[in-house]
């Protein structure tokens, strides 16, 4: 059964169509109104399939409603019927992806392969890429990991106008979406620390708009869980972060590593670290290093090139430019000032 909305101020007019399109196949359905306002009011109501509507009429005039349409972006092929032979009409028409303009008086022999053409094409679903998808969910899911809320918007708003979009209907819309969380709260469930659980989906979708803006509202979810269960906070994971570095000071440890290991993106990690200590990573690992340095130095059994080993510092005369930039003296001063020989 197809939903053939049309729209036109002539009562006459809406009848005579009405009955055109039902003598055409008996699996239209038709709907009346008199004006855009009471057209959206339906489209509100029930997406159709396809839409008929007049330009001149009052309340709301059909362009109006073309206009109105394509915001909303709703995926239903419209077609205009005018009176008037006009091209700048049917140029603003077109700018509003409308796919006919035809003149009254309308007959079968004009409505007919129109309509047969149009609801042939919207049946034919356009392939969708599963290995495109599953990408950009895999890229989700380490984002809201991650706990970077911008990042996750961004990949939304990359999706939204992308050519993935173009051509799906709601529907397909709504099964991708419902497997695409499915998907995403399994990988992040699989890491075994947090319990994540997706809100009630709505009753109905009627848009794409509407169907993104609930996607969007559902990862935004998932990501407030993450964050809530790491304490609503950053200072759990600044001290989880200093107790990993501090842990394995020797290591050629890398920010991008340290923020891995947090959850977090580099960058979310960087800003958090800063912001915490006052200094960057580099400047706190090398001021844990040289504390640590200090304090072999103050044991006798050890050497004091075998110090720098050690800490992390490979090549001695690094370590040795290293300690006096920190401290003021070399190693060996420093374990002089001990009285340590």
């Amino acid at each position: 059964m197809k939903y053939i909305l049309i729209v036109d101020d002539e009562p006459m007019v809406r009848m005579g169509l009405a009955q055109l399109v039902r003598q055409c196949s008996p699996l239209f359905r038709t709907v009346v109104a008199a004006n855009g306002i009471e057209a959206l009011e339906q489209i509100n109501k029930q997406r159709p399939d396809l839409l008929l509507t007049d330009i001149r009429m009052p309340k709301m005039d059909g362009l109006a409603l073309c206009k109105a349409i394509q915001e909303l972006q709703v995926n239903f092929p419209v077609v205009v019927i005018s009176g008037y032979d006009d091209f700048s009409y049917a140029q603003k028409c077109l700018t509003f992806g409308v796919k006919e303009y035809l003149l009254k008086p309308l007959t079968e022999h004009e409505l007919y392969p129109v309509l047969n053409k149009l609801l042939v094409q919207q049946d034919q679903v356009k392939p969708i890429s599963f290995f495109q998808i599953e990408e950009w969910l895999e890229r989700v899911e380490a984002t809201i990991w991650s706990a970077d809320l911008d990042a996750l918007h961004a990949l939304l708003d990359e999706w939204t106008q992308s050519d993935m979009l173009k051509g799906i209907q709601v529907q397909q819309l709504d099964q991708m979406m419902a497997d695409g969380l499915k998907s995403v709260v399994k990988k992040l469930n699989s890491r075994g620390l947090v319990t994540f659980t997706t809100q009630a989906s709505p009753v109905q979708l009627n848009s794409l708009t509407e169907a993104m803006d609930y996607l969007r509202s559902e990862f935004v979810y998932l990501y407030h869980q993450l964050f809530q269960w790491r304490g609503g906070n950053q200072k759990s994971l600044f001290e989880e972060a200093k107790t990993y570095i501090d842990n394995n000071i020797s290591e050629e440890l890398s920010l991008e590593e340290v923020a891995e290991k947090m959850g977090l993106a580099p960058t979310y990690f960087s800003y958090i670290f800063k912001k915490m200590t006052k200094e960057t990573f580099v400047q706190y690992r090398m001021k844990k290093r040289i504390e640590m340095a200090k304090k072999l130095l103050e044991m006798p059994h050890y050497k004091v090139v075998d110090v720098g080993v050690t800490i992390g510092y490979q090549n001695y005369p690094y370590f040795t430019k290293i300690f006096k930039k920190m401290t003021g003296c070399s190693p060996t001063e420093y374990r002089s000032m001990l009285g340590i020989k």
